[in-house]
């Protein structure tokens, strides 16, 4: 069992009335914070390519009284998006919060040995559904008088490179983070808010299998150069920061008003300021 699936967020009402759409509801980060936005009162449709996985996030957070709608959808089929969005809007009346935190990890070789089967894999979940959800996410928010807010899941390889390797997930956060710039200025008028959080080094199902030297299932990852003493010492899983303090930013930014522009958090583990600083 995951630390997503044992975090109960306090109930409240910070939500009330909103409806959101989170992706990659599933597990990890975005299962965390569909948990937290169904506790405080929030109609969250769920959207994961991982059915039975969601099923049992949806069957959990109803249990606890969350009112929620499970999709099962691959978030780089654009037919798909559109049919979740539209499906959110005609039953709940409204899209009012859009997180995007359907993702895959990419711990490539150096360039020489990416393949573009690998580059293509990372580039579609990672940018082009960000687009994809983006774009249906304007379409609706832009004729509500309330507007919306866009908060996109970056991580610290939204801003830097930080070791040899991983240039295709690297690349896809960057391009994230650029996407994101852009569409802040086109929203701004119309009362959308778009915010990229950079979590990094998270406990989720995708770091756990890192110390087991693989990462997107089975695929050997590449960690020459990337990992720090303590990870050495004592796994990196271990040395991840709890899945909650994402979760908690995130609905501190869906809850800001309109007047208010956060442009982007970072968050990591206090041992790894030695490499991130303030650059994230």
């Amino acid at each position: 069992m995951t630390y997503a699936e044992t975090y109960l967020p306090s109930a409240g009402t910070a939500l009330a009335g909103k409806v959101a759409i989170v992706t990659g509801a599933a597990s990890g980060i975005g299962e965390a914070v569909a948990r937290i936005f169904a506790a405080n009162e929030a109609k969250v449709t769920l959207v994961d390519f991982d059915a039975p996985r969601l099923e049992w996030v949806a069957d959990s957070i109803r249990s606890r009284g969350g009112e929620v709608h499970a999709v099962v959808a691959d978030v780089t089929d654009e037919a798909a998006v559109i049919d979740f969005f539209s499906w959110t809007r005609a039953n709940w009346g409204s899209v009012d919060i859009v997180v995007n935190s359907a993702g895959r990890d990419s711990l490539a070789p150096p360039v020489t040995e990416v393949t573009l089967e690998e580059w293509t894999k990372t580039m579609e979940p990672n940018l082009t559904a960000v687009f994809l959800s983006c774009r249906e996410a304007f379409r609706i928010m832009e004729t509500q008088a309330s507007g919306g807010r866009i908060i996109n899941m970056g991580s610290s390889s939204a801003r830097l490179a930080s070791g040899p390797g991983h240039s295709p997930y690297r690349a896809s956060k960057h391009g994230l983070m650029g996407f994101s710039k852009n569409i802040l200025l086109e929203g701004k008028d119309k009362r959308i808010g778009v915010t990229v959080i950079n979590p990094s080094h998270v406990k989720t199902p995708m770091t756990e299998i890192i110390d087991k030297g693989l990462y997107d299932g089975d695929v050997p990852a590449y960690l020459d150069g990337w990992l720090d003493q303590k990870e050495l010492e004592e796994g990196i899983h271990a040395s991840c920061i709890d899945v909650d303090n994402v979760a908690e930013i995130t609905l501190f930014v869906a809850t800001r008003t309109p007047d208010v522009t956060i442009p982007t958090i970072a968050m990591y583990p206090t041992h790894k300021a030695h490499r991130y600083g303030m650059e994230v």
